[in-house]
């Protein structure tokens, strides 16, 4: 009676736990998808740096769709590292179809070694652009290698120059001086608001130390004027100096440097003083 019984409680228990759990099924073999660059157009260039347009074309040879999630990439110029990233991404790739993907990688200037010598003697540079698109399986990822070699064209320095100065209000208190800044833009882009830091001395004498000073936009091949209104106290020791000075003749010394994004312009300038 006790073996019938326990062979009746067992099929029940058997029962309220579910029975026997089917195996969980293997995950599926994937085939690595294909990418072929088809092309990689340099675009979008400005002050602070270049998007690289990579035009791809990714074969799924499997009989279902997968998903490319992602793209690394980083760019060498001539041999050397010059910055790298990983952009996220969702693009489907049907089963058994070839697809169109673009991702645009960017390059930025201050990755580029030796940048502002080598605006100075070149007007291109040679570039290196390698990484790996990934696609998500149940298996992992499945990393896509490519890599490829073009030129870029690199920016131009903007011309930075003293247009003048002038004496604009002087009293036993205060002197004011107007100087203004000029600005050429060669290039085929705009250039952002950006910066002067800046010196400025009257006939020797520092009437501004480490000043600073907001620099407008410059449109695509425009020209831009600036100016700085420079106040100082003509009161203390150098007091009889910038007496003397604004009295006769008198010259203005500008020195400093004027940035862009990534482009900056050493400036040393002068210019005498207008009543």
């Amino acid at each position: 009676m006790i073996r019938r019984a326990l062979a009746l409680v067992l099929p029940a228990t058997l029962a309220a736990c579910g029975g026997p759990r089917a195996p969980t099924p293997a995950p599926v073999a994937v085939d690595a998808p294909v990418l072929r660059v088809e092309s990689f157009l340099p675009r979008s260039a400005d002050a602070v740096g270049v998007t690289i347009a990579l035009q791809s074309l990714v074969e799924n040879p499997n009989p279902f769709e997968l998903s490319m999630a992602r793209l690394g990439y980083a760019f060498e110029i001539e041999g050397r590292p010059a910055g790298s990233g990983l952009l996220s991404a969702n693009v489907v790739l049907p089963a058994r179809a070839a697809v169109p993907v673009q991702f645009p990688v960017r390059l930025l200037w201050a990755d580029v070694p030796g940048f502002l010598p080598l605006l100075a003697s070149r007007q291109r540079v040679d570039f290196r652009l390698s990484g790996a698109a990934g696609v998500r399986t149940q298996r992992g990822w499945i990393d896509l290698p490519y890599a490829v070699d073009g030129q870029v064209a690199l920016p131009r320095l903007p011309a930075v120059g003293l247009e003048g100065a002038s004496l604009r209000q002087s009293n036993l208190f205060e002197t004011v001086v107007e100087v203004r800044v000029g600005i050429e833009n060669p290039n085929d882009f705009a250039l952002p608001t950006g910066r002067l830091a800046y010196d400025l001395t009257l006939n020797g004498v520092s009437v501004a130390s480490a000043a600073s000073h907001s620099l407008g936009t410059v449109p695509a091949q425009g020209e831009a004027t600036v100016v700085i209104p420079v106040r100082f106290s003509t009161v203390g020791a150098a007091a009889g100096m910038l007496s003397g000075a604004l009295g006769g003749k008198a010259e203005v010394v500008l020195a400093g440097r004027a940035g862009y994004g990534s482009l900056e312009v050493v400036l040393d300038a002068r210019a005498p003083l207008a009543r």
